[in-house]
């Protein structure tokens, strides 16, 4: 007698209303007519929450079920309905507030799947993102796709409610999708909301998002949240990525993602401190080297234009292993538009390579008295061949050693590689001074061209000052000296070199350049000379060869400037 054979004898005794079924050796047919759908309630994991499933129609097929005490939940339904637009939601429950650390009641929370997306064994995960995506698809009418491009725009990224979110402890997806969640939680704390009411500020977003604008209000002017007394802010885009870093930089960060793992961080144009609204143009993404942006400021309490401001630009990197500045020109305000300031940054490095790979985030801070605004522009590489910045080294001109990795000369080079092609220290020898000299300007016609350059140099990881005669600087040791001589020259050929004039704050102009030819690319070769000590390409003596710093240029061709 087979195994199944005395299954079946057994049933036979122990049934009491017939024969049981399924004694073949097959599936029974619950099995068949059934599918396993499974997932997370996560605003952080949700605990007890009712998890049903419907129809875009609002038929209940399946459900409810509660949700475990990791925000677990398993669910059947038929088969014959993953053929049809699907709504996973679920209500009560209740979770640690990841900014807080609050215990909360959940409201509810939702996830909209396509026709035909699940098979048993999918997973649905349940997030603040696919709420809002949700909502926008079932309470505004908007096609699945609008949906999502309106909160990619907004938010950097596309909800995906097949990727279970995760604190700690998963894969890269999963953490990205947990610290996502939390910036929610930490944008809720920001706007001076009570935890719980989290959830009417995703159901906020939503109707700020239904016109595919991320800006604070509707067609019926600015957006309640909830019954809170609060409105949504104009600057909630820039407010999400602020959040984000912030609670990625504290303690209850929990995901071991380091910053060139977080993803994308949108690029708010607007924000707003308590005098004052910041907007940002133009809106195309800066590259390395030289990038300038206009600034322009009004006053929140008349809107009226924000004149006289003294500005100060901090840009940071924030890396996988260190952070470190980069040069800034500074703010000046435009004397034909009060209230509007052009601003110059020269960025050492891109944040994102050309096939996508990310190197960090850049935080862009602007401050203004005691207030301050931060931007998050995504840097690409240099474009177009024409060189936008190059780097020489001192011999006996040393800084105290950084220790860790270190932005170096080499960043102009490979930058497929950039991140293996940084300068290692200890912390403890002295490393070589770096100068870096970044295209500022090329104009003029064939025969007679002005060459200008932007040259700063590294005195530690967040300092990159401007070099002109008279700067001050600090050796190894600490000591400060003064550069007392400083020459800056141009050639075409390494034979004849023209001098440039120092216009002070880093600035030089090479003027009377022969040699170019307007819309061909031709070369240009600076050499430069601090207090004496010439500078090199490898830190070494001069040996006759390749000491200088060597500049691919284009005359008549495009700007190298680019939006900040």
């Amino acid at each position: 007698m087979n195994i199944n054979d005395s299954l079946c004898l057994s049933a036979l005794f122990l049934a009491t209303g017939g024969l049981l079924s399924g004694c073949g050796g097959g599936s029974s047919s619950d099995d068949n007519d059934t599918a396993t759908i499974s997932g997370v309630i996560y605003a952080a994991p949700v605990s007890g929450a009712q998890v049903s499933i419907k129809t875009a129609g609002g038929e209940l097929i399946a459900g409810p079920v509660q949700s475990g005490s990791d925000g677990n939940y398993t669910i059947e339904v038929d088969r014959d309905r993953l053929s049809e637009a699907l709504i996973v939601e679920s209500s009560g429950g209740t979770f640690n507030d990841e900014a807080t650390g609050l215990s909360v009641t959940a409201d509810s929370l939702m996830a909209h799947v396509p026709a035909g997306r699940l098979s048993s064994g999918s997973n649905v995960s349940l997030t603040p993102g696919t709420t809002i995506v949700g909502r926008l698809i079932t309470a505004h009418q908007m096609t699945r796709q609008a949906a999502e491009n309106a909160f990619q725009n907004a938010f950097g990224y596309k909800p995906d409610s097949a990727v279970t979110p995760r604190a700690s402890g998963g894969e890269k997806n999963q953490l990205r999708a947990g610290l996502r969640a939390a910036a929610f939680s930490q944008l809720n704390m920001d706007l001076g909301l009570q935890a719980a009411e989290q959830f009417d500020l995703l159901q906020a977003i939503a109707d700020d998002l239904a016109d595919g604008n991320a800006d604070g209000s509707d067609a019926n002017g600015p957006i309640d949240i909830g019954s809170s007394g609060k409105r949504l802010p104009m600057d909630i885009q820039n407010r999400f990525s602020r959040a984000m870093t912030r609670f990625f930089a504290s303690a209850n960060n929990l995901s071991g993602l380091t910053a060139d793992e977080i993803g994308a961080l949108p690029e708010g144009s607007v924000v707003l401190t308590d005098s004052y609204k910041i907007e940002r143009t133009p809106m195309m993404g800066p590259m390395e080297g030289k990038s300038t942006c206009t600034l322009t400021i009004t006053n929140n309490s008349d809107g009226t234009p924000a004149t006289g401001l003294n500005l100060s630009l901090t840009p940071v990197m924030h890396m996988a292993m260190h952070s470190h500045s980069t040069p800034v020109g500074g703010c000046i305000e435009q004397a034909d538009q009060p209230g509007s300031y052009q601003c110059t940054v020269y960025y050492l490095m891109a944040s994102k390579m050309m096939n996508g790979t990310s190197m960090g985030f850049w935080d862009m801070k602007v401050t203004i008295g005691d207030e301050e605004a931060h931007f998050y522009p995504t840097v690409m590489m240099a474009m177009g061949g024409d060189t936008a910045k190059a780097v020489l080294q001192g011999q006996d001109d040393k800084i105290a050693g950084m220790g860790g990795m270190n932005p170096g000369g080499d960043m102009a080079g490979d930058h497929q590689m950039q991140m293996s092609a940084m300068d290692m220290g200890d912390g403890t020898m002295p490393e070589k001074r770096k100068y870096f000299l970044f295209h500022d300007g090329l104009t003029g016609t064939t025969g007679n061209h002005t060459f200008d350059l932007f040259i700063a140099t590294k005195e530690n990881m967040m300092s990159y000052p401007a070099v002109s005669v008279g700067t001050t600087l600090k050796n190894e040791m600490g000591a400060e000296w003064t550069v007392n001589t400083m020459s800056v020259e141009v050639s075409t050929d390494r034979t004849n070199w023209i001098a440039a004039t120092d216009n002070g704050s880093g600035h030089w102009s090479a003027s009377g350049i022969s040699g170019l030819t307007d819309g061909s690319q031709g070369t240009l070769y600076v050499r430069l000379t601090v207090n004496g000590e010439q500078k090199t390409d490898d830190g070494y003596a001069p040996d006759g060869t390749a000491d200088d710093a060597e500049f691919k240029v284009t005359p008549g061709g495009s700007s190298m400037s680019m939006g900040m």
